[in-house]
């Protein structure tokens, strides 16, 4: 996902880009696939160097963490960074600052910013993400989705530590 600043004379502006879904590989446990993906920028200029502030938003395939069930999700996260050239980067930042720094291809005014999206929509995805809050999984017995069907296990294990404080507690 190129963004070409060469094309605008005249700044703030703002920008809407979508990416190929395919160049937004994900490689993140619970994501099956990634559906889109773009970006929505506010870019200001300053000197040499363009400020960027917006949206990462992605529509991507998930894997409950508690049925195993895909589904599809909405994701957006915030994002901001700064585009300029390295060797500008390099003659005026000399000290080590906290920013996220885009640089030129070559002596072009443009900038990939797939791996901002990317590490944007990765930041969003939830530890567990869940199909819906009420999500019943499955049954840790014989497997069933709770969701879909109810199944007529017992399961009552209990760990044998916890017992003195069940008894102390009335719960027996």
């Amino acid at each position: 996902m190129i963004l070409d600043l060469s094309q605008f004379e005249t700044f703030p502006i703002h920008v809407k880009l979508a990416a190929e879904p395919e160049a937004i590989s994900i490689d993140y446990d619970s994501v099956v696939g990634v559906n889109s993906a773009g970006l929505d920028l506010d870019i200001q200029k300053s000197g040499e160097e363009f400020y960027c502030q917006g949206n990462a938003r992605a529509s991507v395939r998930l894997t409950c963490a508690r049925c195993l069930e895909e589904f599809d999700f909405e994701l957006t996260n915030s994002t901001d960074f700064i585009v300029c050239s390295q060797e500008w980067h390099k003659s005026h930042r000399g000290i080590k600052d906290n920013e996220d720094y885009v640089f030129f291809q070559g002596g072009e005014l443009q900038a990939d910013l797939t791996d901002v999206l990317r590490q944007a929509v990765i930041i969003s995805i939830s530890l567990k993400p869940l199909c819906r809050e009420d999500c019943r999984g499955l049954c840790p017995s014989c497997g069933a989705n709770r969701n879909e069907e109810s199944c007529q296990c017992q399961v009552k294990k209990t760990d044998e530590r916890w017992e003195a404080l069940r008894k102390l507690s009335g719960l027996t």
